[in-house]
């Protein structure tokens, strides 16, 4: 079974480059022996989340967690793992209210910047193979 390569980092200093560097010389031969070439997007960080995030996400994150991950003999769909998650590792906002309460509350995943959104998946795809044993395809 074919899964989507999908893998983002965030060059805020030099020390992520070889990450990166490995990450490509780990995967770019099979891909092009395949075929299947590999495409690299650079982008700045304060974009909004994009759709292949999202699928991802969705689609081979959050599935396979819904599918392997048990707590205490239970499984969750992937709607309250997204939840979860995004209460866990989520981008947390300040709103100051009409009265003049401020209140701290989870920014919504669709309104995460690229950066903030990748860092979330990193944080996710960590937990779940590190607490949960997870095996991500």
């Amino acid at each position: 079974m074919t899964t989507a390569l999908y893998r983002e980092f965030t060059l805020r200093n030099g020390g992520v480059w070889n990450a990166v560097v490995a990450f490509i010389k780990a995967n770019a031969p099979t891909f092009a022996d395949k075929g299947e070439p590999l495409r690299l997007i650079v982008t700045a960080e304060e974009r909004q989340r994009n759709a292949q995030q999202n699928k991802f996400y969705w689609g081979a994150v959050l599935k396979q967690i819904a599918e392997q991950a048990w707590i205490d003999g239970k499984q969750f769909d992937k709607d309250t793992w997204h939840e979860y998650f995004a209460r866990k590792y989520g981008v947390l906002d300040e709103l100051i209210l009409p009265d003049g309460e401020i209140i701290t509350r989870r920014k919504s995943t669709t309104q995460m910047s690229v950066g903030e959104f990748s860092e979330y998946l990193n944080r996710i795809q960590a937990h779940a193979t590190g607490e949960l044993g997870i095996e991500f395809e």
